[in-house]
């Protein structure tokens, strides 16, 4: 009997243990990162998409929204395609992320890469961004309405800097203005460049006559008097510093457009790495750190999770080929 009983509680023991590691394979954890996370920026460094990466990451260390260590990784080049390129070598990856940008779905349009934004996983829409057409302080151009008067009789009176790439943000709210004014947009001289930073550099150096960029881009330049603001393409005038900048509106010019900055990873993402980074990314955006920097670079909040993403990447497809056929860019 007591051999018999020494047997029979050795199975128990046994049995206890092979359920406890059938269970534990079983029943695994939410999904969260166990490595560090790149966000990637397809910019050269300075710049509004360069800067959405490094506020993102700072404040998901800064509030420990994340266990692992946070990197950003500037892609620049190819407009935009060499940074998508390298988040889809990676599919199914939940570590990786990109900074998200017009030319998103534009390069697409534009017939430079194969695929579109539903190639990639969206993850979140961050924030609207109007920009602003500035020139140098000695310039002869005064206004929006001097740039499109001289424009009107010569398209390449002026050299524009934009980034960074053709059909991009920054390049089709500049042609949306140009074209509403009467422009023959197609004559247009204009350089891409692989930042708002670069363009805004170049411009100082006098290498181009006017740059369309971020207000975050010039407002140190603005500050020191080495840059005029000739017109933003917000409904309204912004805030701050710029309020005394018009709106193309105000100078006569029906046109109204704006830049947006979101998230993507790559294809394949499981529902469970989207539903953790939704999480993630609702609590950013209600710290008191992202609400700074909002009104500090003077971007329009416009948080929209993963599912809502997907439906305003769609419209703004839509909305950015109809844009791009009219201005003969279409391939």
């Amino acid at each position: 009997m007591h051999r018999a009983a020494r047997l029979l509680m050795m199975i128990a023991t046994a049995t206890l243990a092979w359920a406890a590691v059938v269970d534990t394979h079983a029943a695994p954890g939410p999904w969260k990162p166990d490595k560090p996370v790149e966000i990637v920026a397809p910019s050269g460094a300075g710049g509004t998409t360069d800067r959405t990466a490094r506020v993102v990451a700072r404040i998901l260390t800064q509030h420990k929204l994340v266990d692992v260590a946070v990197n950003v990784v500037n892609k620049p080049g190819g407009s935009g395609t060499i940074g998508l390129n390298y988040i889809n070598q990676h599919p199914g990856d939940g570590h990786f992320i990109i900074i998200a940008t017009t030319g998103s779905i534009t390069n697409h349009i534009l017939g430079l890469i194969p695929y579109n934004h539903t190639s990639f996983t969206p993850l979140a829409m961050l924030f609207d961004e109007y920009l602003a057409v500035n020139t140098r302080a000695d310039s002869p151009l005064a206004s929006g309405r001097d740039l499109i008067d001289r424009l009107r009789k010569d398209p390449q009176a002026a050299s524009f800097g934009i980034s960074t790439s053709i059909g991009g943000g920054n390049h089709t709210t500049l042609m949306v203005a140009l074209k509403a004014g009467g422009v023959d947009i197609k004559r247009v001289k204009t350089a891409v460049f692989q930042g708002g930073a670069a363009s805004t550099t170049a411009l100082l150096g006098g290498h181009v006559d006017v740059i369309n960029t971020a207000p975050g881009n010039m407002v140190a330049h603005f500050r020191t008097g080495k840059l005029r603001p000739l017109a933003v393409s917000a409904p309204q005038r912004l805030n701050g510093i710029f309020s005394s900048v018009p709106t193309w509106k105000e100078q006569g010019v029906n046109a109204v457009s704006s830049s947006w900055r979101g998230l993507m990873g790559p294809r394949g993402m499981t529902s469970e790495q989207i539903a953790y980074w939704d999480r993630i990314f609702a609590a950013l955006v209600k710290t008191d750190e992202w609400k700074k920097d909002l009104e500090e670079n003077f971007w329009d909040e416009g948080y929209v999770d993963a599912r809502g993403s997907r439906t305003r990447l769609d419209e703004e497809y839509a909305e950015y080929k109809a844009i791009l056929t009219e201005l003969g860019l279409t391939k």
